[in-house]
């Protein structure tokens, strides 16, 4: 990963993911699979990332139209892998927390949106 946006964003995603689980466990309290549920939302949203940049950064000075095509490639791998990463959680996590998955997911996918902010704030 070269890119210092996607290296900054995939930082973000995993500082909003460690917040996400942090503030489960201050509200849930002794029960572990709320913040176990944030952090496996917040994998969801991470590991999709994470393919995305792999292939869509691995393109090297090639043609707007094959850019675009990886592009276009990284983005359905990052959609089906989050399909499969959530259907593998909500199956083989029995005790999981909806609301903390979840939760987790969006504290990780918002980290887009604050990193666009946090660049024009530069």
């Amino acid at each position: 990963m070269t890119n210092p946006d996607a290296k900054r964003v995939i930082r973000l995603q995993v500082r909003l993911t460690l917040l996400a689980v942090v503030i489960s466990m201050l509200v849930a309290g002794a029960t572990i699979n709320v913040p176990v549920s944030a952090l496996i939302g917040g994998l969801c949203a991470i590991l999709p990332a994470l393919a995305y940049v792999h292939i869509a950064g691995s393109m090297q000075r090639v043609s707007p139209a094959e850019l675009m095509r990886a592009h276009y490639k990284a983005e359905a791998v990052k959609f089906v892998l989050t399909l499969l990463l959530f259907g593998g959680a909500l199956a083989f996590f029995k005790d999981l927390s909806v609301a903390g998955l979840f939760g987790g997911y969006i504290a990780a996918t918002s980290a887009y949106w604050f990193g666009l902010l946090f660049k024009n704030l530069d």
